[in-house]
C-alpha cells in the first residue's frame, strides 16, 4: 500500500512575506488526517519553528497569517468560500 502524503505550508505575516513548507506522511488516510490536524493545532497554538543548519527560528502565533495543507487529506466537514 502506498503511503499517503500532504504538504503543509505556513505563511507568515512579516515584512518579507516568508513562507515555509514541509511534507508529512502516513500509512492510511485516517492516520494522515489525524497528523494534519495535530500539526495545524500545534502551529496555531504555539507558533512555527524553522530549523536549518545551526539555526533555529521561532515565529510566535501572531506572526502566522495562514496554514494550508494540500494532498491526501480530507474532512467530514467540507466547506467552500463564498461572497456576498
Amino acid at each position: 500500500m502506498k503511503n499517503k502524503t500532504a504538504l503543509i505550508k505556513v505563511y507568515l505575516r512579516n515584512a518579507g512575506g516568508a513562507g515555509f513548507e514541509y511534507i508529512i506522511n502516513a500509512k492510511t488516510s485516517a492516520e494522515l488526517n489525524a497528523k494534519a490536524r495535530e500539526h495545524l493545532g500545534q502551529i496555531a497554538m504555539g507558533g512555527y519553528r524553522h530549523c536549518t543548519k545551526g539555526l533555529l527560528e521561532w515565529f510566535p502565533p501572531h506572526w502566522i497569517d495562514k496554514v494550508k495543507i494540500t494532498g491526501d487529506v480530507s474532512t467530514n466537514y467540507p466547506d467552500w468560500p463564498s461572497g456576498t
